[in-house]
């Protein structure tokens, strides 16, 4: 066996291994790119309002119970998303069953949260060899088109958005792009046939190995599939958040062609603490990969930020990254990994406007990142501050006014009062104070 062929049946074995698993592709891709780029947020030079609805979580609600909810009230999530089965739902071909999804949005609705659901996959009895492919025949779209009818006229006024499949440039849809572009134009319209007011998403597209699928993305405005959709819907998983945020801008610019740079949804987006992904990161660093993630897609617009996800596995596999996600460690054991850093910002961005002009700034160090949010009416504010790079950085913080500022700890959710004018220190570690009232924060560098 030459060179060549041994590079060919590696790069065969590779391919093999990342669809095999659920987002790995996405993620290992990133590899390709690490030493390519320099980090950068891209950030957006004008005002931003933030959705007061910005804050969502995936798989969440799943348990149904009251102690699941008041988490999920603490952490500031107004969405949940979950998975809208086809195979659960429809069976066989004159069996329909919403019984499990009506209890799960039942309980979403009562405890006040949004629901989107994913809309996707197939069934085993459409396939002669009666296997699931995610994948569907064109002479077969039509069941897959009434299963969309049948859910969303059964959920209608109870499920507030839905998104047609999941990440089809990965191994969730097995078929071409082309026979993609119809199902989901054939979806679009199968659903406002049924429910013309519900918000409806399309795309949930991830990265490739190559980068973004650039031509995918086109090609699904171009082929008319997204005409009847409300947003777009993208999973910005990379290495740190920097990245993420650039990966994010890139896409974005893709959208603004199509007019739909302001109604990007991030359905998912989040980093493992264990596994064998390249994008994992320590327990000690995840609430600060949270904070970050949370803040810069905050401020490039994006219209929701749903984590994936709430919970770890109960499992844990050492190897498998996909256990190790959760904010929270796991069902049974409620302790936090990084949902005290969400909660910050779920809770003190949402309904702000960020305002990139202030604060005023005196001769401080490029590596410093300073976000400041302003609540409406003048009630107050919250200033998000981080170093890049190593070492720390001695500020002055100046606060006009009675303001009762509170520094907020994003591992422990602790908080503390401090005084109007004080010297704080800055390092990787996001530093939240959140004060009362129409006050404009000033920062100066310690000499």
């Amino acid at each position: 066996m030459n060179k060549e062929e041994r590079t060919k049946n590696k790069v065969k074995k590779i391919r093999r291994f990342l669809i095999s698993h659920r987002s790995l592709f996405s993620v290992l891709c990133s590899l390709f790119f690490v030493l390519c780029s320099c980090a950068s947020t891209g950030m957006n030079n004008d005002s931003i309002a933030i959705p007061a609805d910005i804050a969502g979580l995936v798989h969440a609600g799943e348990t149904r119970t009251s102690e699941e909810y008041a988490l999920l009230d603490r952490m500031g999530a107004s969405w949940v998303l979950a998975t809208f089965y086809w195979g659960r739902i429809q069976r066989a071909e004159d069996q329909w069953n919403f019984e499990s999804y009506d209890l799960y949005v039942d309980t979403a609705k009562a405890a006040g949260k949004k629901v989107l659901g994913v809309l996707g996959y197939d069934v085993a009895w459409i396939h002669d060899d009666g296997k699931t492919k995610k994948y569907i025949p064109p002479d077969k779209l039509h069941y897959f088109y009434e299963y969309v009818r049948q859910t969303a006229e059964h959920f209608q006024g109870r499920v507030d958005a839905w998104c047609i499949w999941n990440e089809p440039n990965f191994h969730f849809w097995q078929g071409s792009r082309d026979e993609f572009f119809v199902l989901a134009r054939g979806a679009a319209d199968a659903l406002r046939e049924v429910d013309p007011d519900v918000i409806l998403l399309g795309g949930a597209f991830n990265r490739g190995v190559f980068g973004l699928p650039k031509a995918y993305i086109r090609g699904l405005f171009e082929s008319g599939a997204m005409e009847k959709a409300d947003g777009l819907a993208f999973h910005p998983y990379e290495l740190n958040p920097a990245r993420t945020a650039k990966l994010y801008h890139k896409f974005r610019a893709i959208a603004a062609d199509y007019d739909f740079a302001d109604r990007i949804w991030v359905t998912e987006v989040g980093y493992p603490t264990g596994g064998l992904y390249p994008t994992k990161t320590t327990e000690k660093k995840f609430p600060a990969f949270v904070a970050k993630t949370f803040v810069n897609l905050a401020v490039s617009g994006t219209h929701t930020i749903m984590w994936y996800e709430l919970f770890d596995s109960q499992e844990r596999k050492r190897s498998n990254s996909e256990d190790f996600f959760g904010l929270v460690r796991s069902k049974t054991d409620y302790t936090s990994k990084g949902a005290e850093a969400f909660s910050l910002c779920a809770v003190h961005l949402a309904g702000t406007v960020y305002r990139p002009d202030l604060p005023q700034r005196e001769k401080l160090p490029n590596s410093l990142h300073t976000f400041y949010f302003e609540q409406p009416e003048g009630e107050g504010g919250t200033l998000v501050l981080w170093k890049k790079g190593g070492g720390s950085a001695k500020l002055r913080l100046q606060i006009p006014g009675d303001s009762n500022a509170v520094m907020h700890n994003p591992v422990s959710g602790d908080a503390a009062a401090i005084s109007a004018e004080t010297i704080i220190t800055v390092r990787s570690m996001p530093v939240f104070v959140t004060w009362q009232g129409n006050h404009q924060p000033v920062l100066v560098k310690r000499r």
